[in-house]
């Protein structure tokens, strides 16, 4: 099969590799596309704070938010059909350690990958594969991981109905955030993003406010907003260290401050202590999308996705699709296989 494969940092080329085998309770997929999430880059460049320095000596196949049909079944599988439309997690867990049995899946001892999505086909565990309905595309299906953390994201932020947020960075997640925060009851809204075509998509989906953080002052503005409070719900999503502190000055008494992006591994971030004392804050992180797939399946008609999908590219032009996303202002890239 065709397939993207690594092998070491800044180093990725298409290749024909063997298709990998299926085992008793897995699911070959035929993948349709698979979008470029902002770790694959972090990967790809050494950057990622999850990947071991060793795991670059060995030859790798990146990419995870897969749609695509089902081409084999393993002979453990009951249920689906070759043929099938999917979606698909990129990991399965356990069930049996101490975190599944305590409410904490996605941070199973014993989890089980999938293999990487930029290729022509891949294997999943059953437990990973969403069937999708007739009416939802292939394209949009290849959406479904991203969704579903923007779903977990909103579970920690304690938005509620008429409660007010800001979001930090208007790139696949803050945008999906922002959707699901307005059906979560937020209602007044808030988008800090510094490429003006992503804040123009903002304001398309249902931002009341949107601000460019490099030439406007976005504290002043999140206070005229509030009436002079600050947000019940800060959300960060552009993985900027300097916008990850500022969220907690965005923060109304009693608010909830969310890290919903990734950050270098050997950054830390300050917060002032006695600020967290007078205004009683909460500060969360969010980590993949531990029992949100289901939920995220049935918002995948319900929220506008074809427009956060800037560009299709075909698998064979991954390095051009690269050069796009470090660009920066694309939104969601989706390769096609």
């Amino acid at each position: 099969m065709k397939a993207a494969v690594m092998r070491g940092i800044g180093n990725i080329n298409i290749e024909e590799t063997p298709e990998p085998e299926v085992g008793p309770n897995q699911i070959k997929v035929k993948i349709a596309y698979c979008g470029i999430c902002g770790t694959d880059p972090e990967n790809l460049e050494g950057r990622f704070g999850l990947v071991p320095p060793e795991a670059y000596n060995q030859p790798r196949i990146l990419g995870h938010e897969a749609s695509g049909t089902i081409a084999e079944i393993g002979s453990a599988v009951e249920g689906y059909s070759v043929g099938q439309r999917v979606a698909c997690n990129f990991r399965s867990t356990c069930g049996a350690c101490y975190y599944c049995r305590n409410g904490m899946e996605h941070f199973c001892r014993s989890a089980e990958g999938a293999s990487g999505s930029f290729a022509e086909y891949a294997v999943y565990p059953e437990s990973a594969v969403y069937p999708l309905p007739d009416d939802i595309g292939l394209d949009i299906g290849a959406m479904l991981e991203p969704v579903s953390v923007a779903v977990h994201a909103i579970d920690q932020a304690n938005v509620y109905p008429g409660s007010n947020v800001a979001i930090s960075g208007g790139g696949p997640i803050g945008l999906l955030c922002l959707e699901v925060a307005l059906r979560a009851g937020a209602t007044r809204t808030l988008v800090s993003e510094p490429i003006a075509e992503k804040r123009a998509l903002a304001k398309k989906l249902g931002a009341d406010v949107v601000v460019d953080p490099f030439n406007e002052d976005l504290e002043t503005l999140g206070l005229e907003l509030t009436d002079g409070r600050g947000f019940d719900t800060v959300i960060e999503a552009s993985g900027s260290v300097q916008a990850a502190k500022q969220a907690v000055s965005l923060a109304d008494n009693c608010g909830t401050v969310l890290w919903a992006a990734v950050y270098p591994k050997d950054v830390e971030i300050g917060v002032h202590a006695f600020l967290m004392y007078v205004k009683e804050l909460t500060i969360r992180s969010t980590f993949v999308s531990p029992y949100s797939f289901p939920r995220a399946l049935n918002l995948l008609p319900k929220l506008e996705l074809k427009s956060l999908i800037t560009h299709v590219i075909p698998l064979d032009d991954i390095r051009q699709a690269f050069d796009l996303h470090k660009a920066g202002k694309s939104i969601k890239i989706l390769l096609k296989m």
